[in-house]
């Protein structure tokens, strides 16, 4: 099982780097593409790693916002799309005041891909799962929403989901933002996948300062027994730096970076 980070906010490397989302995972014979960055890069990134997307078999839209949706305008491919249907919500930024969706309605996205918009758990390959909705049963997590709907009222990201892997050695979670939270995704992916063993988290967290939150996320990757940790794109350094001195000897953990590669087989990490 190979992962690459096509685009992430950090760079190592000959990739380039945005304020943005977009992995690409090889499971047997599959590739997956989760989140298409914010504009083309992930095209070019994967361009210079000669990597050919033209062989991946669907694309996972992890929710609706630009920075994860909006490379979609410039795949030119007619591929399965899953997405949550709620993608296509208009929102702005509260920060910039920008609009902050994927400029595409869902007529649009029926028209340039073979679109499965669902809540509901899905199978997308063997053993792999888009997530669907995600429950919010954890209190102390999904308090922060940096953009709104049309009418102002926060946007909550109801869309927002994730894809939970199923191995023989527990499941891997990997997430876009999880603002829903990275505990109630874990916590969610684990009864779609019926297995308690969480093997690794890959992906956004959505932890941008110290506090309640990244204290009680990080006991509960502990009480979880997590052995893997990538962690990139919305957790700021600030917070990384506080996983790696709090949880660094008890599991693995590595940044997330444009162009990294890595694999997870029978609980053995290469990053290269």
């Amino acid at each position: 099982m190979k992962f690459t980070v096509l685009s992430e906010n950090r760079k190592n490397g000959i990739c380039e780097n945005e304020e943005a989302l977009s992995i690409l995972f090889e499971i047997n014979d599959k590739q997956l593409l989760l989140d298409t960055g914010g504009s083309d890069l992930f095209l070019r990134n994967a361009k210079l790693l000669n990597i050919d997307l033209n062989k991946v078999n669907a694309v996972i839209l992890s929710h609706g916002h630009y920075d994860h949706g909006g490379g979609l305008k410039y795949y030119n491919k007619r591929i399965k799309l899953i997405c949550h249907p709620d993608c296509c919500l208009y929102r702005r930024s509260k920060r910039t005041d920008n609009y902050g969706g994927i400029n595409y309605t869902k007529d649009e996205l029926e028209k340039d891909f073979d679109l499965v918009m669902t809540k509901s758990p899905y199978e997308i390959v063997d053993n792999v799962y888009f997530l669907g909705e995600i429950p919010r049963e954890l209190d102390f997590e999904a308090n922060s929403f940096p953009m709104t709907f049309e009418d102002g009222s926060d946007d909550i990201v109801p869309d927002d989901s994730g894809i939970v892997i199923k191995t023989e050695n527990g499941i891997i979670v990997v997430s876009g933002c999880a603002h829903s939270g990275i505990c109630n995704t874990v916590e969610y992916a684990k009864k779609v996948a019926k297995d308690e063993r969480v093997l690794a988290v890959i992906g956004g967290f959505h932890l941008r300062q110290l506090g309640e939150t990244v204290t009680k996320t990080m006991n509960y990757f502990l009480d979880n027994n997590i052995q893997m940790l990538y962690m990139g794109h919305c957790n700021t350094d600030e917070v990384m730096l506080e996983f790696e001195n709090q949880l660094g000897d008890k599991c693995v953990i590595q940044p997330l970076y444009s162009g990294a590669e890595f694999e997870i087989k029978e609980k053995i990490i290469k990053l290269k």
